[in-house]
């Protein structure tokens, strides 16, 4: 093989322990040619080691979690936010539940294990992974026991290390209601000595501390069957219990067993000492999820972190023709149990020893391997777009050398784009007779109808292709329901990063494909395109709708006494700063990209239902320019209100830190139309008011008398975070005029109802 590898794609499905390994270390040693990818359906991934602290209360969930949205973009990787279920092993594809398959390179699997669900009427029972559903559980029932006087009894099946740990660490979060009796925890399990597999001094302490903190234990206990009253055990008896959770031996994810790979007896992946799926030399699997047949390990997170830098290694050496290492498991290491409180049991060789400064030790360990995940440095450098072929070497008899064309001759090639297309959903629509394939689209429009027509074009806020199609698609398709039109075709300009022609092939199809995937979701057809090599991926849309004349909405003609409501929070422009520089949370990204992928059609039809005088959508120029556009040809002021501004989590931290889009500066100009800057200067609301807004939401200006029921249309229709944010005023100047006000000033601004009534909204 040369000397570099042909630019290819490895794809890391799971984001467990061995993959924020290897992303880690990438992050710090990339290997040019190579785009990596991680695929998990959470933007976080859970610390396993550090679980029982935070039941506990000693670690809050930020504690805990490894961000995989910031430790990709450090990696220089992309990340997509998928479950994944299915492997095809022959079309080197995964595919991915609600959107394309993606197709891989290198394939590497670390999906973790769950708790064997095979007990009859486990279904009642609450697993303790995957971790995030468990972490919402237990934070509903730690309310639940604050508000309510009732007793509780808690059982948790399973005796090992992990059944223990969280039944101490359960105790110690309820030490109160315990000790008075009102909660009761039930640790369950069949063998006569807990924790199983340690040893006789080991298990005395654990016992004692299980005791301690008031925890029942219940030995010989097999259980049989888990109902509505509790868990029976096989010889009949009745344990009562309000809520089971089970902790007990683990089992692969069941889509495994569709896969073409061999498994062991409890559905894990069956893997060599390399670390790759027995019979594929492209293929790998790490942690959990991982078997090795002729020694086989316990479900560790030792055993996993200990995996990351051979898998990292095997990876990079299986693309550039150097030898694999082999993993070899460690015989001895120090195991440290948390015992609820700030003790823990520590165990090596035999000898065992609980106290508090053990308890020390293992946090410390805990918070410095938590660590190296924090202090990766995110640099615009590490953006994941794909390199230049000359760095990547030769292609098999294609010179991949010299300068790259300008003008037709960076198109994308037929073949690349004959198998993309190949691959894209069937469409259907009333009015296109010549679309894809066709030198130019032809549609038979009716008479009686206006043709409305919009384009839009986006960089990629995101390194997902697919994701980033359906929010280029919605962005531009929000212009068409701004004029309350209806969506008929669109036509698209796609910029693809210089690569390999098996990559471009991939990106773009999964770009059009997420593309389509809205726009078939409004009836929308794709009617073609053009498609270009370029230094960053690209996505522009013309998109054209119908509308009867006497249907239509415009910015203008707002009215004095009209509610302003917004269909959609602020806040995308400060969050994908932040994220650009690898310092927002994850879990405020989530949220950004959720706002973003609701469509404003039913807000349009709201709006046009309550007989809207004005409508416009927040993009670019950011609330303050759009609100100008809407006020300004009738000479109108306006007053908002800083409270009712609805803000995405995380805007006003990122905001507050200074992270401010690009375009900000420019939008900063509205600000001269705001009588009463001071009141509101010292809040994050004021930068907000300028933050530009991707897949932002509509602004609208209704009636008073059908803005009530217009807010229930728009919360009813999913807008959850809809508000009204002001009201219009006359003007008189020459300029428009915006006044900021607070809380206080609402009730007398807004509406003549009744307090009650205002409340509901």
């Amino acid at each position: 093989m040369q000397e570099h590898p042909n630019y290819q794609d490895i794809v890391l499905v799971g984001g467990g322990h061995t993959h924020a390994i290897v992303l880690q270390m990438w992050a710090m040693n990339p290997l040019p040619g190579a785009r990596l990818t991680l695929v998990s359906p959470q933007i976080q991934t859970a610390y396993s080691g550090m679980l029982p602290g935070m039941v506990a209360g000693h670690y809050s969930l930020d504690d805990t979690h490894i961000d995989l949205a910031r430790l990709c973009r450090a990696a220089g990787a992309r990340f997509i936010q998928a479950c994944a279920h299915h492997v095809d092993a022959k079309m080197r594809s995964v595919s991915l539940l609600g959107r394309p398959p993606l197709e891989y390179d290198l394939l590497s699997l670390d999906v973790g294990a769950t708790p064997v669900r095979e007990l009859p009427g486990s279904e009642l029972a609450i697993p303790i992974k995957p971790i995030g559903h468990f972490y919402n559980f237990w934070k509903k029932l730690q309310r639940h026991v604050q508000k309510n006087r009732t007793p509780l009894r808690l059982g948790i099946v399973g005796g090992g290390a992990g059944g223990c740990e969280l039944a101490m660490a359960m105790a110690h979060s309820l030490e109160e209601q315990i000790y008075s009796g009102r909660v009761q925890i039930h640790l369950i399990h069949a063998a006569d000595k807990i924790p199983q597999g340690y040893p006789f001094l080991a298990r005395k302490l654990v016992a004692r501390e299980l005791e301690r903190l008031g925890v029942l234990q219940h030995h010989n206990w097999p259980v049989a069957e888990i109902t509505e009253q509790g868990v029976r055990n096989k010889s009949g008896e009745l344990l009562g219990l309000d809520q089971v959770l089970l902790s007990t031996n683990a089992c692969a994810p069941p889509w495994l067993a569709d896969a073409d790979l061999a498994l062991d007896e409890k559905g894990f992946v069956l893997v060599d000492r390399k670390l790759r799926a027995r019979g594929h030399q492209d293929i790998f699997a790490a942690g959990d999820v991982a078997s090795f047949a002729a020694e086989p390990l316990p479900k560790a997170g030792v055993y996993a972190v200990r995996q990351g830098p051979v898998l990292f290694h095997n990876l990079r050496a299986t693309l550039t023709g150097r030898p694999l290492q082999s993993y070899r498991p460690q015989k001895r290491f120090l195991s440290l149990l948390s015992c609820g409180g700030k003790r823990a049991v520590a165990v090596r060789n035999g000898l065992a020893a609980v106290g508090a400064p053990l308890w020390h030790w293992k946090d410390h360990i805990d918070r410095s391997f938590m660590q190296r995940f924090e202090d990766l440095p995110v640099t615009l450098e590490t953006m994941p777009t794909a390199r230049p072929r000359e760095a990547l070497g030769q292609r098999e008899g294609i010179s991949l050398a010299g300068m790259r064309c300008n003008g037709c001759g960076a198109k994308v090639g037929p073949e690349v784009l004959r198998r993309a297309l190949a691959k894209l959903p069937a469409q259907q629509s009333d009015f296109l007779l010549r679309g894809l394939g066709d030198d130019a689209a032809v549609m038979d429009l009716p008479a009686s109808q206006l043709l409305v027509q919009s384009s839009d074009q986006l960089r990629a806020p995101v390194a997902d292709p697919w994701l980033f199609g359906r929010l280029a698609a919605l962005h531009a398709l929000s212009d068409l329901f701004a004029m309350h039109a209806r969506p008929v075709s669109a036509q698209i300009l796609a910029t693809l990063p210089t690569a390999a022609e098996e990559i471009t092939q991939r990106d773009l199809q999964q770009l059009l494909a997420g593309a389509i995937y809205e726009l078939n979701r409004h009836h929308c057809a794709l009617s073609g395109g053009h498609t270009a090599e370029g230094a960053e991926m690209q996505l522009g849309l013309t998109v054209n709708g119908l509308a009867e004349r006497d249907q239509l909405l415009e910015k203008r003609g707002a009215q004095a006494g009209d509610c302003l409501i917004l269909s959609k929070p602020l806040g995308v422009g400060t969050i994908f700063a932040a994220e650009g520089m690898g310092e927002v949370q994850g879990r405020w990204l989530q949220k950004a990209l959720e706002c973003m992928l609701h469509s404003n059609a039913a807000a349009a039809e709201a709006f046009a239902q309550h007989g809207a005088h004005a409508l416009t959508d927040v993009t670019g120029f950011g609330l303050l320019g759009h609100l100008l556009e809407m006020l300004k040809p009738d000479g109108l002021n306006a007053t908002l209100i800083a409270e009712q501004l609805p803000l995405i989590p995380g805007a006003s931290q990122c905001i507050e830190r200074g992270w401010l889009s690009s375009l900000q500066p420019q939008n900063a100009s509205a600000y001269a139309f705001v009588e009463n800057p001071r009141e509101w200067q010292s809040l994050p609301h004021w930068a907000l008011l300028t933050d530009p807004q991707t897949c932002g939401g509509l602004l609208a200006a209704v009636p008073e008398n059908t803005a009530e029921a217009c807010m229930r249309t728009l919360l009813q229709s999913g807008c959850s975070q809809a508000a009204i944010i002001g009201v219009v005023s006359a003007g008189g100047d020459v300029q428009p005029k915006i006044n900021l006000r607070r809380e206080g000033h609402w009730r007398q601004l807004i509406t003549r109802d009744s307090e009650a009534e205002h409340s509901q909204v």
